[in-house]
């Protein structure tokens, strides 16, 4: 009885509460304690390998031609981590989105991706031999000169640009008094298919390879305006002199196809959702892939 009153007793002081409630508040901040401990181990790491310092090295002595000391290479790899940490925070923080530059060099990656998982074995000079036959025209060379109309300049520009043709063909005016200067632009020499295309759109550059050689002829549509053109010489080069040219240009080939195969096989991934204001200039997705 005198014990049963003790302990009851007891269970009513204020400083043995107070010692429960505390053992309590410790025990709880302990397993905080514990669970936040593993929540650090379990960060994401950033690992920086051997490989990665030496190829540090190997870029730094590229750029200098000389040996990099110890202190340069301590600030090539502090550099290097805290680059990596930035660019990780920044992908978390999702600053990617919607940056060109950053896509671009994405897509690149996944170009090189594609290129290392879908290796061709190099061609034989009998592969590069049918390649040449079948692009005979993409390796033509042709001088040429011109005169342009600029629609910006003038009225009317094709009316003028068919006048001046007339009065060209009759050889009543000299090619000096028609036309419009144009920066870049007045003679061209020893172009290929795809530099006319680039400079002047593939219109025009289809249409002055398919031109008579010294005779003028237009007007002929390009991204400057009206064009005329009067053809100087189109050769072909033989195999053995452009051979390197024509293994480049298979091997480009190559990865422009399976860059849009495995592009095209993504469309099953991803759905694509243009503006409506835009679907006549996208088309329908993927078919330049196939």
């Amino acid at each position: 009885m005198f014990q049963y009153q003790l302990m009851k007793r007891m269970l009513k002081e204020p400083l043995l509460h107070f010692l429960f409630i505390g053992a309590l508040l410790f025990g709880v901040h302990a397993w905080r304690g514990r669970g936040a401990g593993a929540a650090r181990v379990a960060r994401p790491q950033v690992r920086v390998t051997e490989a990665d310092v030496r190829a540090l090295e190997a870029y730094r002595g590229g750029c200098w031609n000389r040996h990099t000391t110890p202190q340069e290479m301590h600030e090539l790899v502090t550099d290097f981590i805290k680059e990596e940490l930035l660019a990780r925070e920044a992908r978390a923080l999702g600053l990617e989105e919607n940056d060109s530059e950053v896509r671009h060099r994405l897509a690149d990656k996944m170009n090189f991706y594609v290129q290392d998982i879908t290796r061709r074995p190099e061609p034989t000079d009998d592969v590069l031999r049918q390649y040449y036959a079948a692009h005979l025209r993409s390796f033509q060379c042709i001088s040429f000169t011109m005169v342009s109309f600029s629609r910006e300049k003038r009225k009317d520009a094709l009316a003028d640009a068919k006048a001046a043709l007339a009065e060209l063909t009759r050889g009543t005016i000299k090619e000096a008094q028609v036309g419009d200067r144009l920066a870049g632009v007045g003679a061209i020499t020893n172009a290929d298919l795809q530099a006319i295309v680039d400079q002047f759109g593939r219109p025009f550059a289809e249409a002055v390879f398919s031109l008579p050689p010294g005779v003028w002829s237009g007007p002929l549509e390009s991204a400057y305006g009206p064009q005329l053109a009067r053809v100087v010489e189109i050769k072909q080069p033989v195999f053995a002199e452009i051979k390197g040219q024509i293994l480049e240009r298979w091997r480009n080939g190559c990865l422009r196809e399976d860059s849009d195969k495995f592009a095209a096989g993504l469309l099953d991934k991803y759905d694509v959702v243009p503006d409506e204001s835009i679907k006549p200039l996208v088309g329908k997705i993927g078919e330049d892939w196939q």
